[in-house]
């Protein structure tokens, strides 16, 4: 079913979409809007760095995905059901629960030190949310995958393998991601942590890297023939992108632009990347640690680089207003934030004062209940807002923040992977390596 033939771009690939998501994290802190998601935040912005961060949103996390199941694939040619499932346990389940009690929490309380907030233990997946979908995919897809390795040739891969004599075709597969998108209807199409969009859209990613494996070489010869044509298509869509919809657009077209990236760095992977070094035989141990371990290090770069907050306001997001209710006819926005906003808990008829921050505004709305109903649709968790004292810091002095917090952040997780994840062989197997 497999070509058994070990393809080193794909190890090349792995360590890339890894790297994109360290470089993204650290990206996130010099935005104005860091906070939203709790990460530090820097008290000048370098929003110009976001028009890279924005080329690779749509297809960072769907090549993880897809590289994955490429990853499952192969492993099932020398295992059965069960070898898998320990497999994956071993790599993906145990890195996430001891992540999720040891790793997180740790870069958590960096962040609540940085913003003055009082320490809580708070254990969640946090940046490793993506391993919970991988591992429900393996345990969803298990029985389908075994069935297809004892039947390699069925009618399904023998119709693609004859498809990919015509390269274009392989926009066959954007299909089912276009009608993901249109069905779940993201208000943003790069949400993809902890949503149902992030969900669906990696379960298809998933199952396309098992296919494209399980094609063989014919989907390789293809890609590498595309790549010209599908580079040429990533770069006008996203020229679309940007200057029409200012990163957003029409979902057909996101996933049309996406799957271009994608088809992209498989092509010029496959024509330059397929050849082993010991650059990557290093990498390729080194990036799922240091993956794991890099918020820690980014926060703490963070933390000894940037300037602290003054205080942290406590504000509640407003997620949406309906229509025609008395929250929109006072003008409140989706969007805006609210300091005071539990005094509309117990409120039935009364008018209620709020003050409200929108963008670098504080506005005081009026609302009037009616029996309590506002229309409003408040965040559970509250927002932590940093405010600083006045500055002068230059874009320059910021863009020499950003480079030291990535210096700090990979010197850091590399020389934590060197000098004691290598050599403390029972803490190995929690950062998803095999004993030696």
């Amino acid at each position: 079913m497999v070509n058994k033939v070990r393809r080193y771009d794909i190890d090349w690939l792995r360590v890339l979409a890894l790297g994109l998501l360290v470089i993204y994290h650290i990206a996130v802190i010099f935005q104005p809007w860091a906070h939203y998601i709790y990460f530090i935040q820097s008290e000048r912005p370098i929003e110009i760095i976001w028009l890279l961060m924005g080329l690779i949103n749509i297809w960072r996390i769907p090549l993880l995905f897809i590289i994955s199941g490429m990853g499952v694939c192969f492993a099932i040619g020398r295992r059965d059901w069960k070898g898998l499932l320990k497999d994956r346990t071993k790599r993906i389940l145990l890195p996430l629960i001891f992540g999720s009690f040891c790793i997180v929490p740790i870069h958590n309380h960096i962040y609540q030190k940085f913003n003055q907030l009082e320490h809580a233990y708070w254990p969640n997946p946090g940046h490793l949310w993506f391993l919970n979908n991988i591992f429900i995919y393996v345990l969803l897809l298990c029985p389908v995958f075994f069935y297809i390795k004892k039947n390699p040739n069925n009618i399904l891969f023998r119709s693609l393998k004859m498809a990919m004599k015509f390269p274009g075709l392989l926009y066959l597969f954007t299909i089912p991601f276009i009608i993901e998108a249109e069905l779940v209807s993201p208000e943003h199409f790069s949400n993809y942590a902890n949503t149902a969009h992030g969900f669906w859209l990696g379960l298809l990613a998933f199952c396309t890297g098992f296919i494209f494996i399980s094609i063989g070489d014919e989907f390789w010869y293809a890609v590498e023939k595309l790549k010209i044509f599908s580079l040429v298509i990533a770069i006008s869509l996203f020229l679309v992108r940007m200057i029409l919809f200012q990163s957003e657009g029409h979902l057909f077209l996101i996933v049309v632009e996406s799957w271009s990236w994608l088809f992209t760095v498989f092509g010029f992977g496959a024509t330059y990347l397929n050849r082993s070094s010991g650059t990557l035989r290093y990498l390729s141990q080194a990036v799922y640690p240091v993956y794991i371990l890099h918020m820690i290090f980014m926060n703490l770069g963070a933390f000894m680089i940037l300037t602290q907050p003054i205080r942290i306001d406590m504000v509640t997001q407003v997620f949406h207003i309906e229509a025609g209710s008395p929250a929109q006819e006072a003008g409140l926005l989706a969007g805006d934030q609210i300091t005071n906003a539990e005094a509309l808990k117990s409120v039935k008829n009364s008018n209620v004062l709020l003050s409200v921050h929108r963008e670098e505004t504080i506005l005081e709305i009026t609302i009037a209940p009616r029996d309590g109903y506002t229309g409003a649709h408040l965040s559970p968790i509250p927002l932590f807002v940093p405010m600083f004292a006045p500055s002068d810091i230059s874009a320059f002095r910021a863009f020499i923040d950003l480079i030291l917090v990535i210096i700090i952040t990979f010197a850091g997780s590399l020389l934590c992977y060197e000098f004691i994840i290598k050599r403390v062989k029972w803490l190995s197997p929690f950062f998803g390596l095999k004993i030696k």
